[in-house]
């Protein structure tokens, strides 16, 4: 006879109490993750500021020489305040993945020569700059295109991890999965 057939609450028991402890486990790990993102995440504030206010002071110039009306440049400034938000949580995620996977003791790789990173990083922001590119187009042709897409692209797990910059004054802030967003812009 089987110790199961003899106990079966016992073995019920104790298979429930080893899956607990490899969720346990499972979350710990998750929550190490969150902790190093968030961690990168806060470091890379000043450049993405940098970055964000260049980006503005052009998209306002090319508006206002452009003879557009000035409130055209609310638009785009949200637009710009996404876009930003959402290339520091890719590049964040990035960073923390390739660091993730390295092992204690392997000696530190510059950013620039880590081919993990650079890949995931050229991989993410070349979708976000894609979708820059396919949303002026969609604008004008097919506007509800955008929420729409929008909507069934949403990565809302990152959204709980990574809350935008104060900087950024997002009233909704929403993270993206643009390989899937390019995609529906241009399948619908």
């Amino acid at each position: 006879m089987v110790f199961g057939e003899r106990h079966p609450r016992m073995t019920r028991a104790l298979i429930f109490l080893i899956l607990l402890a490899a969720a346990g486990q499972a979350r710990a790990q998750d929550r190490a993750q969150d902790d190093a993102v968030q961690r990168v995440y806060s470091a890379m504030e000043p450049r993405i500021r940098a970055e964000y206010e260049f980006h503005l002071a052009g998209m306002a110039r090319q508006v206002l020489g452009s003879g557009a009306p000035a409130s055209k440049i609310e638009f785009f400034q949200g637009r710009l305040k996404m876009l930003a938000y959402n290339r520091a949580v890719m590049v964040a995620y990035c960073i923390a993945d390739a660091e993730r996977d390295r092992p204690p003791t392997a000696v530190r790789v510059p950013m620039e020569q880590n081919l993990v990173l650079t890949t995931c990083v050229d991989d993410k922001v070349g979708q976000l700059q894609k979708f820059s590119q396919l949303a002026a187009y969609a604008d004008f042709f097919f506007p509800e295109r955008i929420e729409s897409c929008g909507e069934q692209s949403r990565a809302t797990e990152h959204e709980q991890v990574l809350r935008p910059y104060g900087f950024l004054s997002l009233s909704e802030p929403r993270l993206y999965d643009f390989a899937r967003y390019n995609e529906c812009l241009m399948k619908r």
